[in-house]
């Protein structure tokens, strides 16, 4: 039987980490921005009226709606950076 070749098993490796960090850079940065943008919106807002109560929801929506894109984007930067470095 024959021996794997050690540098084509690394190279398949560091392509698949390289794939999983473009991809959740693809992922992270657009519904960062759009999460953050709309959240601090929010925020301003509330500072700008502090008697407008409708803030503090308009900071929930985004965070549920895009908390959970930004959370796997970062998962998928995270373990594509993990498996780059080899543990």
């Amino acid at each position: 039987m024959d021996d794997p070749n050690p540098s084509r098993i690394l190279a398949g490796n560091a392509a698949g980490a390289v794939a999983m960090i473009i991809i959740g850079l693809v992922i992270f940065i657009p519904s960062g921005l759009c999460t953050g943008i709309i959240g601090g919106g929010a925020l301003i807002g509330m500072f700008v009226n502090p008697r407008n109560f409708d803030g503090i929801a308009m900071i929930i929506i985004p965070l549920v709606v895009g908390g959970p894109f930004v959370a796997g984007g970062f998962a998928l930067i995270w373990s594509g950076i993990k498996r780059l470095r080899g543990r």
